[in-house]
């Protein structure tokens, strides 16, 4: 007798398709981030001579955005579970892409490094809130093989920044750099808006005021104290050249 399945105990068989719309939201949105992290470091010599500044302060075009980014890290998860991940992930998309637009407008290095942080703290959300998702959107065997799918943007965007920067910068514009974020921004946007699935609110700790200034701060702190590292972590440089 050929044995049949009880309809009662079967459950329906999880397709890499039934989510791939809502994943090309959010590989846009990291794409995007990570693409601007390292793209910008081509263009600092350029900005050197078009802002007439010197190279440690257009430096922090590069270091503002890295500490932004790290110092809402903490918050993501805490925001996440009382707002809502759909609407976190898309208020970041959005501030990224708001950002982007003003970093090709400034006329002075340290407006710049402002927008930078401004766009370093939208871009701080979506990753950790987009790997709150594949967790939620992908039974529990199937995270591997969601995550590597998710593990194509973080792999190609740090290897095409620079040669896409290095591109725009000398056949056209810096502010390019900035500018090809926004058609992405808003596809990503408007994917995740249309197919991104509401995620229940959970019950969180009351607002630990103190906890979300000193949070960030401190990531932040330890962040930059560890990119020091690789100049002196001691002051004593250069101290055989004095004697």
């Amino acid at each position: 007798m050929s044995q049949t399945a009880n309809p009662g105990n079967t459950e329906p068989e999880f397709k890499i398709t039934s989510i791939l719309v809502p994943l090309i939201a959010i590989i846009s949105g990291i794409f995007m981030v990570i693409l601007d992290s390292t793209a910008m470091n081509v263009a600092l010599s350029r900005l050197v001579v078009d802002f007439q500044t010197d190279l440690p302060t257009i430096e922090w075009t590069v270091t503002g955005y890295m500490l932004a980014t790290a110092a809402v890290i903490p918050l993501a998860g805490w925001l996440s579970d009382r707002f809502g991940a759909k609407n976190v992930f898309l208020t970041s998309v959005i501030l990224f892409t708001i950002a982007s637009l003003l970093c090709a407008t400034p006329n002075s290095a340290e407006w710049l490094i402002v927008f930078r942080i401004l766009q370093g703290l939208g871009g701080g959300f979506v990753m950790p809130v987009a790997m709150a998702y594949v967790f939620r959107l992908s039974p529990p065997n199937k995270i591997g093989q969601v995550m590597g799918m998710l593990g194509v943007p973080i792999l190609l965007a740090p290897a095409i920044g620079p040669v896409l920067a290095g591109w725009l910068v000398e056949y056209h514009s810096w502010h390019w750099i900035f500018l090809i974020n926004i058609p992405v921004g808003i596809f990503s946007f408007a994917f995740g808006l249309w197919k991104l699935p509401k995620t229940e609110r959970k019950k969180v700790a009351g607002f630990d005021l103190p906890g979300m200034i000193l949070g960030p701060i401190a990531f932040a702190a330890l962040s930059y104290g560890i990119a020091q590292g690789a100049e002196s972590w001691t002051r004593r440089k250069h101290s055989s050249v004095l004697l």
